[in-house]
This record gives structure tokens, C-alpha cells and sequence, in this order.
């Protein structure tokens, strides 16, 4: 059985009847993985490691297909929040923050879906 990380987005999207800062941060680090894990799969891209996040993010805005160019930007955004989500119990966030990450998440792979690759 294979997994689609698009699943992810609509987990996101279900916690959404949550109303704690936890499903808030929770729905960000779910969008983010839906886009990161749908691109790994459409650019067949195989690294892993710790860094494998920040080397699909450059992979993608090397690629010379401007859809794949802008995915890349986008999901760098994402992952950017994702972090904050993950790790910066001090920093705040709204559930616009989470609104705007599915949001970016869907256009990653919309990007990518229409993208040359």
C-alpha cells in the first residue's frame, strides 16, 4: 500500500473544528508535510538526512521550470513556518496561520501538478 501525502492537507483541514493553539500549530505542521511529501514524490527526489528538507526546497528553485521555481519559494515559506509551529512555543500564532499554510500547501502542489516535471 502506498501513501498519498496530499492526505495530510486534508488532516489539516479536519482539525480544524480544534480551537487550542495546538491544533493550530498541528494543522501548519500537517499542511507543510502534505506539500513537502507530495514534492519529494513528483520530483522522485530519493535524498534523506537532515537536511533533506532545505535540499528538496534548493532542488526545486534550481529546477529551470518556473511553476517548480515558485513551488520551491512557497514550500521554503512553509517550512519556514512549520518551525516556528514546531518549535517556538513563545511565538504566537493566529488561525490565520494555519488558513494561510493549507492555503500554500495546496498551491505547492497545484505548482507542481502544472509544472513541466
Amino acid at each position: 500500500m502506498s501513501f498519498d501525502p496530499k492526505e495530510f492537507i486534508v488532516i489539516a483541514e479536519e482539525i480544524d473544528k480544534g480551537t487550542t493553539e495546538a491544533h493550530v500549530r498541528s494543522m501548519i505542521n500537517r499542511a507543510y508535510y502534505g506539500a513537502f511529501g507530495y514534492a519529494k514524490l513528483k520530483t522522485n527526489f530519493t535524498r534523506d538526512g537532515a537536511s533533506v528538507h532545505q535540499d528538496l526546497i534548493a532542488y526545486l528553485k534550481r529546477l529551470p521550470d518556473a511553476n517548480a521555481q515558485m513551488a520551491g519559494c512557497k514550500l521554503e515559506t512553509l517550512f519556514k513556518n512549520r518551525k516556528k509551529a514546531d518549535y517556538q512555543y513563545n511565538f504566537c500564532l493566529s488561525k490565520s496561520s494555519y488558513v494561510f499554510s493549507i492555503k500554500y500547501a495546496e498551491e505547492v502542489i497545484s505548482l507542481l501538478d502544472s509544472s513541466s516535471l
